[in-house]
Order: C-alpha cells, then structure tokens, then sequence
C-alpha cells in the first residue's frame, strides 16, 4: 500500500483536505488517523510519511500517540479509526486479487498466444497441401482435356 491511496482513503472518509494549514479538531484528528495507517500499512518514515501533508516528522510522531490514547478514551474516534482500518484492509485485498487476475489473465493471454502460433501453422500447412493438391488437379484436367476425355 502506499501512502497516496492511505491519504485518499481518510480524505474520502472524512470528506475534507487532511493537508490543509488548520488546526480543526477534525482536520487533526483525520491527519493522526493517516500517520497511524501509513506508518503501520507501510515501511515508511516518520518524515516521507508527513512530507505528503506537509507536516515535519515530530509532528507524525506526536499525532500517532496522541491517536492512540484518543483510541483508548473516545469512542467515535476509536469508531472511525476501526472504519478506516477496514477500508483499508479491503482495499489491499481488492489489489491483491487484482494482482492475481492480471498474474491470471497474462497466462490466458500466453497460452491463446501460443495456440494462435499453433493454428497460423496448422493454416500455413493446410495451404501448402491445398496448393499441391490443386496443381496436381489442375495438371489432371489438363491431361485430360488433352486426350478428349474432358470436353
């Protein structure tokens, strides 16, 4: 997962810029949430993962343990971060089945590939033995109309 889908994700959820210069409960509250999900659903640093809302690491750093007892203390907040988290979780989900319908659908694509190859061959072959078999019938009524047998 990275960090720009995280950051959609709790910017859809909320309806509202998590990178906006505020101080909002909402807008902070919303920020902690991405710098937990990102730094839990990623190998990210504490300053990559606050360069994307334009925030210094101290600051991820703080919102991540602020969230934390936010969680332990405030229902809603624990109710929307568990939200979050589940969205998130179905949205790797639904890219790792992507990922396995692209592995699946490349595979399909090499094997038509090669009974495409087959058949070109089988189609090359066919249209030798038809050429061969017309030149030597053609040859016949030749032959034949030579000698009258054919009028």
């Amino acid at each position: 997962m990275n960090k720009e889908t995280i950051k959609k994700l709790v910017e859809n959820y909320f309806e509202l810029k998590i990178d906006a210069t505020t101080r909002k409960r909402e807008y902070v509250e919303a920020r902690a949430m991405y710098f937990k999900l990102t730094r839990d659903s990623t190998r990210l640093s504490l300053t990559s993962i606050g360069e994307e809302v334009n925030r210094h690491y101290a600051s991820v750093l703080h919102g991540i343990r602020q969230l934390e007892s936010w969680i332990e203390k405030d229902k809603m907040v624990r109710n929307n971060y568990t939200a979050l988290k589940n969205k998130l979780k179905a949205v790797e989900q639904d890219a790792e089945e992507m990922l396995h319908t692209d592995e699946s659908i490349v595979l399909q694509y090499a094997a038509l590939k090669d009974e495409v190859k087959q058949q070109r061959e089988t189609i090359q072959q066919l249209t030798k033995d038809y050429n061969e078999l017309y030149q030597k019938h053609h040859k016949r009524e030749k032959f034949y109309a030579k000698y009258g047998f054919i009028n």
